[in-house]
């Protein structure tokens, strides 16, 4: 089944995505009916672990959505595992150099472009479809690595350039922090940074990739106009977090307009 994920990376069309820190399937499958091209599970900030991000990819799937792992470090015994349990996309995070990148690059592919090794998994039925998946896995896994540190934008060339990094995904908080600006995002250095960084993603026609942790009206558009087409919108937790504050906050509304005498309205 061909990767629409990986698809829209190399053709470096829109695409965009959901970030899950719940390790629920309902919250997946409300996310998947949502409309996002992808979701990605994240095991390096969340809590879940591999059996619950395969449950979540399930519900994924089922609604027609792309299931991506965050995996917690760029560690062959994480992205194998995330691979065999389904995961049709890795993030692979704080990625400095070239050298780290073809690391991520070599586990992700079977031989003879890597060093994934075969086995029955999840991700080829259990060995139901093994040959098939052996034979197409290596076209269909996309790898996106995360620019998240000042010694990863001083590399970024190197970086690019890598066959087989088919997308790049800034960190900006991070990215702060290394710049010694921790959580200031529109300080100079770091927007200085994202323009290195979008500047170099074009240059080597690859996918930049950005997360809006709260997406709004102005900040969507503004990262489609910048040139980012790999986009993640929000978090559950956001959205859970916004949806139950809405709704108090007008229901307190309620409750004192139904409370105040007539006179003092």
């Amino acid at each position: 089944m061909k990767n629409t994920l990986r698809e829209a990376l190399l053709a470096r069309r829109v695409s965009l995505g959901a970030w899950i820190q719940v390790g629920h399937p309902a919250g997946a499958e409300v996310l998947a009916r949502a409309g996002f091209d992808w979701a990605c599970v994240d095991l390096e900030h969340g809590v879940i672990g591999i059996e619950t991000m395969a449950d979540v990819f399930r519900a994924l799937e089922a609604g027609g959505c792309e299931p991506v792992a965050r995996v917690p470090t760029n560690d062959p015994v994480w992205i194998h595992r995330c691979l065999d349990a389904g995961a049709r996309g890795l993030i692979v995070p704080m990625v400095n150099t070239a050298q780290q990148a073809a690391a991520a690059v070599r586990e992700a592919k079977f031989p003879p472009q890597g060093a994934r090794g075969f086995g029955y998994a999840r991700a080829n039925a259990y060995g139901a479809d093994f040959a098939a998946y052996a034979e197409t896995a290596n076209d269909e896994v996309a790898v996106i690595v995360q620019i998240e540190h000042r010694e990863a934008i001083a590399n970024l060339d190197a970086i690019l350039s890598v066959d087989g990094v088919d997308a790049a995904f800034i960190g900006p908080y991070d990215l702060s922090g290394s710049l010694g600006v921790v959580g200031q995002l529109n300080h100079p250095e770091v927007i200085a940074a994202q323009e290195r960084f979008l500047a170099a993603c074009s240059a080597h026609g690859v996918a930049a990739g950005l997360h809006v942790v709260e997406p709004d009206d102005e900040n969507v558009p503004a990262a489609l106009a910048r040139g980012y087409t790999l986009i993640a919108l929000g978090l559950d937790v956001v959205f859970l977090r916004e949806g139950a504050v809405r709704a108090v906050r007008a229901a307190r509304e309620q409750q004192r307009e139904s409370t105040t005498p007539e006179e003092d309205r």
